[in-house]
């Protein structure tokens, strides 16, 4: 029988009561499970925050080693009832805590944060929480075998703050060691690079390592556990009408992820895609109300279903910001493109999209590397370059649903929607995928266009079934 891949997030670790949650769902499941869990609610954000500029300090890396200690305490404090086995945990706890309080320290000392440095301290989140969650479960009659990424050979490439895994290299290693007929756990979020440094994947990361995992063993199925609903026709916070996508593809969640949807980590589909697993997202508040697993509140696999109106959900990010090049020549220099997108890769910089025309290429990056990404273009004396400027007040909208390239004004209608409110669109993408139509807007504007669309597209359309 196939292995399932289960994680559990942060949001699903909100308070102690969350392991009774988890222990439930194990229970409800027939097959061996590798299970991968991401830091107890707010811990990554704490170990952050520490890091951030001026906060390293001996008064403050104190603080946060009480902070980690209380959490994790009350977690095992309210869940296992032996003291002998407690003190025993605690004293496990106490040792990595050493550990994390001297690095730190270290840092503190020499007054530099190396990324591989950084990268180290934020995995200490999931090392802390497998320790203790694996704990748990063994005291309530769970057979869990911990194992961790540098024991399993889950191995990385690219920058230590924003790595991927190496799968050729991982997958043979990592199906090996959890090959045996027994349920394991390990922390996700961060796996080893070629010099056995920690790396990291970035928010939502350990979604990225259980798909990955899945892809390893061949699993039956991924299985993410959340605090929501699965994906959403819109940004339930934004939208308190939007509705749960019952199904997916690959290609739609990716869009949806990609382009400001914030459940999964955007990498998170490539790996199960190359096998056709499944991926399903759960509701953890679901499953308290039933005894067995229940239905999927969003499945993904490789069926692609039209809508009859295409879009299936209206995404956005305010994260996005432009870096504009303009000249009389620039759109048709030969090589222009592939110079610049060549010096930002090297720096670790990814371009989300390019938008060209003669004189202008617009290329779309992360507001956090637009002031880099700037500097690294001007010290390249672009031929033709006669004006580099940056756009910051920018918000993306997404309309993401498969179908656009086969159906007729579905673009026209976007334009329409937004034109009837004065939100003027100042750059617009369609036909890149066949999955979304993205486009830009003021980011004042951003939540106007946003009810909008989902009002002509999803309250507007359905009223009139």
């Amino acid at each position: 029988m196939k292995k399932i891949v289960v994680k559990f997030g942060g949001s699903v670790l909100k308070n102690p009561e969350g392991l009774q949650k988890i222990e439930k769902i194990i229970n409800s499941y027939n097959n061996y499970l590798i299970i991968v869990v991401s830091a107890l609610f707010s811990v990554t954000d704490k170990l952050s925050e520490i890091l951030a500029g001026g906060n390293l300090s001996g008064a403050n890396i104190s603080r946060l080693i009480k902070s980690l200690r209380r959490i994790h305490h009350d977690f095992l404090d309210h869940n296992i009832n032996n003291l002998s086995t407690i003190k025993l945990i605690k004293i496990d706890l106490e040792m990595m805590l050493v550990v994390l309080n001297d690095h730190l320290t270290g840092l503190m000392l020499i007054g530099d944060i190396p990324e591989s440095s950084h990268a180290f301290v934020i995995s200490f989140g999931e090392r802390l929480s497998s320790m203790v969650i694996t704990s748990i479960l063994n005291s309530k009659g769970i057979g869990i075998c911990k194992s961790t990424p540098e024991e399993i050979g889950l191995y990385t490439s690219g920058r230590s703050l924003d790595a991927r895994i190496d799968l050729e290299r991982s997958r043979t290693e990592v199906k090996k060691k959890l090959s045996a007929e027994k349920h394991y756990l390990i922390p996700g979020f961060y796996g080893i690079n070629n010099n056995n440094k920690v790396s990291v994947f970035g928010r939502g990361g350990s979604d990225y390592s259980a798909a990955v995992i899945a892809e390893c063993i061949d699993a039956e199925y991924c299985d993410l556990w959340k605090d929501v609903n699965g994906f959403m026709t819109a940004d339930p916070v934004l939208i308190k009408n939007a509705s749960t996508i019952p199904l997916l593809s690959y290609g739609e969640a990716a869009e949806l992820s990609y382009f400001g949807a914030g459940i999964t980590h955007p990498d998170t589909f490539a790996p199960v895609r190359l096998k056709n697993i499944p991926l399903r997202i759960f509701s953890i508040e679901q499953h308290i109300e039933r005894e067995l697993l229940p239905p999927a509140s969003t499945l993904i696999n490789s069926k692609r279903e039209r809508n009859k109106n295409v879009i299936k959900s209206i995404t956005y990010s305010n994260n996005f910001a432009l870096l504009r090049i303009k000249g009389s020549g620039v759109g048709i220099h030969p090589g222009i493109i592939s110079n610049i997108s060549r010096k930002l890769s090297e720096k670790g910089i990814n371009i989300r999209s390019i938008i060209t025309s003669q004189t202008t290429i617009n290329f779309l990056l992360s507001s956090k590397n637009i002031e880099e990404a700037s500097s690294i273009v001007r010290e390249l004396n672009l031929p033709d370059a006669e004006e580099i400027s940056i756009d910051e007040n920018i918000a993306l909208i997404a309309a993401v649903g498969y179908g656009f390239r086969e159906t007729y004004g579905v673009a026209a209608k976007i334009l329409t929607t937004l034109s009837e409110e004065k939100i003027n669109v100042t750059l617009m993408t369609a036909g890149a995928s066949d999955d979304a139509i993205y486009l830009t807007i003021r980011k004042n504007e951003c939540e106007k266009a946003v009810r909008s669309l989902h009002h002509e597209f999803f309250e507007v359309q359905h009223h009139n079934k």
